[in-house]
């Protein structure tokens, strides 16, 4: 089982969009919200960050309905997550029904997925 190292997450996370200040704090600069499982250890390091959070405690497809399709429509900076790929895999294919663009950053052998939606 691979598992990363903080500096290899922390370097995935940037990747992602997520702003990291020396000091490990988050630049409040950006407004991507935050599609997080938190079942996953990897949310952790996300759900301790000052970040606009959207936990995912169900059917992906429902969170999409309820609030992110709205999010996405508002949001310059698009959506992000940490999520299982099943659920990474349903948010993405509604995301490219309004012109979103996915894209993949990091996979864990434990399901786990960074990813990001983006505009364009």
């Amino acid at each position: 089982m691979m598992s990363a190292t903080r500096r290899e997450f922390l370097i995935a996370m940037g990747a992602a969009g997520l702003p990291w200040k020396a000091s490990g704090d988050v630049v409040p600069t950006s407004t991507r919200i935050w599609v997080v499982d938190q079942d996953l250890p990897q949310s952790a390091a996300v759900l301790r960050r000052h970040v606009r959070i959207a936990a995912l405690s169900g059917d992906a497809g429902w969170l999409w309905i309820e609030r992110l399709s709205k999010e996405a429509a508002a949001r310059p900076d698009g959506i992000g997550g940490i999520t299982r790929f099943a659920d990474a895999f349903v948010l993405t294919q509604f995301g490219s029904e309004i012109g979103m663009r996915a894209r993949h950053h990091r996979a864990w052998d434990d399901g786990a997925l960074l990813w990001t939606l983006e505009h364009g």
